[in-house]
């Protein structure tokens, strides 16, 4: 019964990976999904959870609407919904952590699960790094995006994921190997291997 968060810098594959990982374990993956959950909590649409989620990333929507599928986008939409207010969404998405985690069985990518959910038993945080070089062809190989393009992209990605863990924590903490149980480079660890050691995590559970 355990649980994975993911965290990842933008176009390091945690997506991709997560949903691998999801696969091998037998767990429930969880990504896009949140939304739903956090806005029934909030009695709120989805398009309002979106919007406070994805504040200020509407120049990084308008370049990847070029790239990316429709049901992608549907996770990335720009802010021109009502806002909700900052501290009842956090309230919620926390909230809704500690639901998944006390379910267990679960990969969760994103989120800020790594810090509502540290210092858990059986709750393991994993971060997904590697060279721009790497997160470039990436990008390039799965989006069809030129090497400029997928740099804008990801240099706003990243700005992006700062500003959102800053609900969080400070950013100092948001890449401290300290939070999490395991760091991978992606760019330097084979996909199968990268599977292969955070599935590795559980076992010791189970054990």
């Amino acid at each position: 019964m355990s649980v994975i968060t993911i965290s990842r810098q933008f176009g390091a594959g945690g997506r991709f990976l997560a949903e691998l990982v999801a696969k091998r374990l037998g767990y429930r993956f969880v990504h896009e999904d949140m939304i739903e959950e956090v806005a029934e909590r909030m009695q709120a649409s989805q398009e309002q959870i979106r919007s406070i989620e994805k504040r200020g990333a509407d120049k990084l929507m308008s370049m990847l609407e070029r790239f990316i599928n429709v049901s992608y986008l549907d996770s990335w939409t720009s802010s021109k919904s009502a806002q909700v207010d900052e501290k009842k969404y956090l309230g919620a998405v926390k909230d809704v952590l500690l639901e998944l985690y006390e379910r267990g069985s679960v990969v969760i990518v994103g989120r800020g699960s790594q810090f509502t959910l540290q210092g858990l038993k059986n709750a393991h945080h994993v971060l997904l790094v590697a060279d721009k070089e790497s997160r470039i062809k990436f990008m390039c190989k799965n989006y069809s995006m030129t090497e400029r393009d997928a740099a804008r992209a990801i240099d706003m990605g990243d700005s992006r994921r700062t500003r959102y863990l800053s609900f969080f924590a400070e950013p100092l903490k948001h890449n401290d190997p300290l939070i999490y149980d395991m760091t991978i480079n992606t760019g330097r660890v084979p996909t199968e291997l990268a599977v292969d050691l955070i599935s590795d995590l559980v076992r010791r559970d189970v054990e």
